[in-house]
């Protein structure tokens, strides 16, 4: 029975980070409206929000890549 466990932890856990990975992309979408005057320091700070973001994505999607290894390794489908 444990045999089944390990790769069914880590199938719950690849949803996981594709869901996070999801998540994150989607807010990454632009909400400006056309006209808006922005000060330099309001764009700085998303600047640096979207850089942050794209970060937190791309070790999400090695975490992913290392799980589907793992999966691999254990035959798992």
């Amino acid at each position: 029975m444990t045999g089944d466990t390990a790769p069914e932890q880590l199938r719950q856990e690849l949803r996981e980070l594709d869901a996070q990975i999801a998540q994150l992309q989607a807010n990454e979408q632009p909400t400006d409206e056309a006209g808006d005057v922005r000060d330099s320091e309001e764009i700085a700070a998303d600047l640096t929000s979207e850089e942050e973001q794209q970060a937190i994505v791309g070790i999400l999607e090695q975490r992913r890549e290392a799980v589907r290894e793992q999966l691999r390794q254990l035959g798992a489908p």
